[in-house]
């Protein structure tokens, strides 16, 4: 049976984690995905559209693999190399004059590194 080795605690932070991973993805993949190549096609990305959709499989396997409680490692290290890529993309700070717009990307790193800490405790 799933999650029998683990405390109910663990339980929910393992299903909390594939969630956040879950519902970004059914968003982005049902009505932001034109808005996410366009924003690829600015920066340069090759083959935007495929990159995306490799993306959203990584994601979509990871965080399956997670919640399902079935090789929950290799699901946790999808999510980091996902994560850690989404990141490189998408929260490019650094680029971003605007100050306020500059702060939220620079809090996104900072969310994606604690996301990236609680998938390293997975492992």
């Amino acid at each position: 049976m799933f999650y029998e080795d683990k405390t109910v605690l663990e339980t929910v932070g393992q299903i909390l984690i594939s969630s956040l991973f879950l519902g970004t993805l059914t968003i982005n993949a049902t009505t932001k995905v034109k808005q996410h190549v366009d924003r690829m096609k600015e920066m340069a990305i090759p083959f935007p559209s495929i990159v995306l959709w490799i993306g959203f499989l990584i994601q979509a396997a990871g965080s399956s693999l997670i919640v399902l409680d079935f090789y929950t490692k290799i699901g946790a290290s999808l999510l980091i190399v996902f994560t850690i890529t989404a990141s490189i993309i998408f929260h490019r700070f650094w680029n971003v004059k605007e100050p306020l717009r500059r702060h939220l990307h620079v809090s996104f790193i900072f969310s994606n590194c604690a996301i990236i800490g609680a998938l390293l405790l997975l492992i």
